[in-house]
């Protein structure tokens, strides 16, 4: 018996919205994207949202718009995924590694201190498999010593510590939507800002660096490249996706659950 390592869980109704799509003239820069986004804000609670192509994607933004650079040094945790750390790297920052805690897989707390010099710049933290980090620990870090904090939520989606959703506490976070994701939109993410002005700046920096997009142009062609920028965006087919995903999210937490809890109890 073959069993797969994930299978993403479609219904009719994402399939009937992708179709859709597809025969309509906007596949991109589209209001799907921007429904999908409202959604996952007022779902999980965190202000200013935006939909990219993929969570390494979202990490890179984050590293970028706090101004990573050239022998900065970021705390990671030694248990992730390598584009947590590549993120980073390709800016020339240096990954930290911190051991992690036994009980939980997460990011040994206790241990970061003794890590953290004058070249650190920020915290990544990762909820490692949905078991979230204590967060008041790492607050009191990036707060005594004025430290950008990053959550990788990769893992986590729905989580929360204390009550409140993972993704809510850092500058910024980031959260995947790969196919063996709790939620797929086929590839892509969401990166999420705790200030507006991050959030304009990632905005900014997923899209080429243009000032407005497709829909807030009032005469086709008349924006702004205000600053260099890539191409991190999330097209319309995938966002489409999403919008449904996120609505059976709790559902499918349930299923794991369940999941979980059979695989555990006979193995």
């Amino acid at each position: 018996m073959k069993i797969p390592f994930g299978k993403p869980n479609l219904g009719r109704e994402e399939k009937k919205l992708v179709s859709k799509v597809l025969n309509s003239p906007i596949l991109t820069h589209g209001n799907i994207s921007k429904q999908f986004e409202e959604k996952f804000s007022k779902k999980f609670k965190i202000p200013y949202v935006t939909t990219v192509s993929s969570c390494t994607s979202a990490l890179f933004l984050s590293y970028l718009a706090i101004g990573i650079k050239k022998n900065d040094e970021v705390i990671v945790p030694n248990q992730t995924h390598v584009s947590t750390v590549h993120a980073c790297e390709i800016l020339g920052a240096k990954p930290i590694f911190i051991d992690s805690d036994l009980s939980t897989g997460n990011i040994d707390i206790d241990r970061i201190e003794k890590k953290i010099t004058k070249k650190t710049k920020a915290i990544t933290i990762v909820h490692f498999l949905g078991k979230s980090v204590d967060m008041d620990k790492v607050l009191y870090l990036k707060k005594k010593y004025k430290l950008f904090l990053i959550e990788d939520c990769a893992l986590s989606i729905g989580s929360k510590f204390k009550n409140k959703y993972v993704g809510s506490f850092g500058d910024f976070s980031c959260f995947s939507f790969y196919p063996t994701k709790h939620i797929t939109t086929a590839d892509g993410g969401m990166l999420c800002c705790k200030k507006m002005k991050d959030f304009n700046k990632v905005k900014l920096l997923k899209g080429f660096g243009v000032n407005k997009n497709f829909q807030e142009r009032k005469i086709p062609g008349n924006y702004d490249v205000n600053i260099v920028g890539l191409n991190f965006r999330m097209d319309e087919i995938r966002s489409s996706l999403g919008l449904h995903q996120i609505d059976k999210l709790d559902r499918f937490i349930k299923l794991r659950k369940k999941n979980f809890l059979y695989l555990k109890h006979e193995l």
